[in-house]
C-alpha cells in the first residue's frame, strides 16, 4: 500500500487572454508565492494555454498573467 499525497488543487481557467492595459495596471499586485500554484500558473503559459491578460483560479486563488509574472487578483476584481 502507498501513502497519498494531498490531493492536487483545482484549476479553472476563467479567462484565456485578455486587456494587456488591465493587466499592466496589476502589475504592481502581490506575486503568486504559493510553489505549486506558480508551477501550475507557469505550466499554463509557456504551454499557450493562457496568455498576458489571462485569469487562472486555482484551487480558491486567483490570479492574473502579467509581464512582470502572475499576481494575485484581489477581491471583487475576478470573474
Amino acid at each position: 500500500m502507498t501513502a497519498s499525497g494531498p490531493a492536487a488543487p483545482s484549476v479553472r481557467i476563467l479567462r484565456r487572454t485578455g486587456d494587456p492595459f488591465e493587466a499592466e495596471e496589476m502589475e504592481s499586485g502581490a506575486p503568486a508565492e504559493e510553489p505549486s500554484h506558480v508551477a501550475i500558473l507557469n505550466h499554463l503559459f509557456y504551454d499557450s494555454s493562457v496568455d498576458l491578460g489571462a485569469l487562472v483560479r486555482v484551487g480558491r486563488t486567483t490570479y492574473v498573467c502579467t509581464r512582470a509574472g502572475w499576481r494575485l487578483v484581489p477581491d471583487g476584481r475576478g470573474a
